[in-house]
């Protein structure tokens, strides 16, 4: 098997996948006699999958970017056929060849449009105008600022009212604050609110988890008046918080870290218009956690660029913050073997402890990732309670489903978690037992409990 094939395995094409029905729908084609034309290189794999058409779907993809193209209608992108192209290669039923012209005339467009991609960035652009740019900050302070207003006032509003009065109102009480957030260009605050609209109609204890929801609103607010008294990390994670974006390209100019970084967890997400994938990553020397995140908008595929357990080498750029977390690769190096184990974990009282001091430096801070292990699962119809070996008890979030099986693959015993911790929920996204690696969906229908490594 070629080298860039050597990267991809089953778990990797799902996580590839829009959806768990494109899953299920490569699988049906992912069979040899559908196929003709089948080949790949060390660079790219192609093949023509007979349709309901007269003409045969011309399939091809690029193995190291997971950049697929094929010419039937779906709208699904990867499509099925891309998807059972790739299975079929991960099945060892592709050989080596020479791509056909149709294959070769995509190489060859593709690295067309890179090379005027890097001859437009590479460009002499005009220099900034510095007063422009000035009135331009000006004018978001000025919008943010009136947002800010509005916000504490609705928020002081609802606290005069009650909060039983709140519960009460319609899901337009919620989502008109949020637009107004975002027409005064403050996102990260809508996000916030946004997520009140669910705390007030959730279930037990509803009252003080949407009061501590709101509290923290308006400790943002409080800190983002004060922030030019604030240290430099703190500040800038404050602005973030609000809605402030961080130009990729003067973090890139900067100094990074480099290390072998091991891949821990991996997560998508998706609204009414964004999907989101989260790749949590350890330093194996410097022992420091990262976090990436890549964004796709409607049906754009999101890249399949790591693998849990994997081990690379790489220089990543931090974004300012504190603590940081958040980062971007800047220059990627070899690939070392895959660690099929989590790093040491803690036990619950050194979860509570090390949450504690992390938010003495940054109050606002919502969750952490961290491994937490060895820990029981218990589960009833309240939900799932992570037990350590102290009887320490912790709940993980109330959206994860699996718990009976995460207790069946513990069989009795313990497992080690990678996940995210809030203060007061495990939010688990993978799990070690036996010196095994797993991964656990939570998003859209995907294999539940899928072995990685």
């Amino acid at each position: 098997m070629l080298y860039h094939a050597l990267m991809w395995s089953i778990g990797r094409i799902e996580q590839l996948a829009p959806d768990a029905a494109a899953v299920k729908a490569a699988q049906g084609v992912a069979k040899p006699n559908k196929w003709t034309g089948l080949g790949r290189n060390d660079a790219v794999l192609w093949g023509e999958c007979a349709g309901s058409g007269a003409n045969p779907y011309q399939v091809r993809v690029e193995l190291e970017s997971a950049a697929g193209k094929c010419t039937c209608p779906s709208r699904k992108l990867p499509c099925k056929h891309v998807l059972g192209l790739l299975m079929l290669m991960v099945g060892e039923s592709v050989p080596s060849g020479s791509p056909p012209a149709y294959v070769q005339e995509w190489i060859e467009g593709r690295a067309k449009r890179a090379e005027a991609k890097v001859s437009r960035a590479s460009a002499e652009e005009r220099p900034p105008d510095p007063e422009a740019q000035a009135r331009r900050a000006e004018k978001r302070e000025a919008r943010v600022e009136g947002g800010v207003q509005q916000l504490e006032a609705w928020l002081a509003d609802i606290v005069a009212q009650g909060l039983a009065a709140v519960r009460a109102q319609p899901e337009t009480f919620w989502s008109q604050m949020a637009s107004r957030l975002v027409d005064a260009q403050a996102p990260g605050l809508a996000r916030r609110v946004s997520s009140l609209s669910g705390l007030a109609v959730s279930g037990e204890h509803w009252q003080s988890r949407l009061l501590a929801a709101m509290a923290r609103c308006q400790l943002l607010i409080d800190a983002y008046r004060r922030i030019d008294t604030l240290p430099p990390g703190l500040a800038a994670e404050v602005r973030t918080q609000i809605g402030w974006t961080q130009p990729q390209e003067s973090l890139l100019a900067r100094e990074g870290v480099r290390d072998r970084w091991h891949v821990l967890g991996h997560r998508q997400s998706q609204d009414e218009r964004l999907r989101m994938q989260s790749t949590w990553l350890t330093g194996l020397a410097s022992g420091r956690v990262a976090l990436l995140l890549d964004f796709a908008v409607g049906n754009q595929p999101l890249p399949a660029t790591f693998r849990i357990g994997q081990v690379f080498e790489a220089e990543l750029i931090y974004f300012d913050g504190a603590p940081l977390l958040r980062a971007l690769v800047k220059t990627r190096f070899e690939s070392a073997p895959a660690i099929h184990t989590l790093p040491t974990a803690v036990d619950v009282s050194q979860l509570q402890s090390q949450f504690a001091a992390l938010l003495a430096e940054n109050p606002l801070l919502e969750r952490w990732p961290v491994v937490l292990g060895p820990v029981t699962t218990l589960v009833d119809s309240s939900g799932t309670v992570l037990v350590d070996g102290a009887g320490r008890r912790v709940p993980v979030t109330a959206n994860f489903h699996h718990g009976w099986l995460l207790a069946a693959l513990a069989g009795g015993g313990t497992v080690s978690l990678f996940g995210q911790w809030d203060g007061e929920m495990f939010d688990p996204v993978s799990a070690e037992h036996e010196g095994r690696l797993f991964s656990l969906a939570r998003i859209g229908e995907l294999p539940v409990l899928s072995q990685v490594a």
